[in-house]
């Protein structure tokens, strides 16, 4: 795995793709379980990255998007809390700084799915994106497989 550490300090992975997935598979019994799906991985994007990195501000980004959509077309509200869920320890936090560097590089990033296409044809409007920077900063899920990076 390209993240050993990724499922020591994140217990509940969840990638866009199973989203989606069970989205199409129609898992979902309410807006409430779908939402808690989203932020779920919003959530492990901010505990495994830094505060102030690209994908820590991006899952912020996507939640606010998300929950304001929801909201919109339920009529619930669906703002929940940002923020780190579970702040490392100083020492473990200096300790994965210190073997990152003896971890190989990422591999190269593939295509992934829109987080819209979860909304397509359920009668829920994708959210806008920000237009993307000219180099892609989200990891990939590698291989292609259920493993789950750092990232969104």
């Amino acid at each position: 795995r390209d993240y050993p550490d990724y499922y020591v300090i994140i217990r509940q992975p969840i990638a866009m793709k199973t989203i989606r997935r069970n989205a199409k598979a129609r898992r979902y019994t309410s807006v409430a379980d779908f939402h808690r799906d989203w932020k779920l991985m919003f959530d492990n994007a901010r505990t495994y990255n830094e505060e102030g990195s690209m994908v820590y501000d991006d899952a912020c980004t996507l939640q606010r998007a998300l929950e304001a959509t929801l909201s919109e077309k339920t009529g619930d509200s669906f703002a929940t809390a940002m923020g780190t869920q579970s702040p490392l320890p100083a020492a473990f936090s200096a300790a994965l700084q210190q073997s990152a560097s003896a971890l190989p590089p990422a591999a190269a990033p593939k295509a992934s799915t829109s987080p819209g296409a979860v909304f397509a044809g359920n009668g829920v409007a994708s959210p806008t994106a920000p237009s993307a920077p000219t180099d892609n900063h989200y990891d990939a899920v590698p291989n292609g497989d259920e493993s789950h990076g750092p990232g969104l």
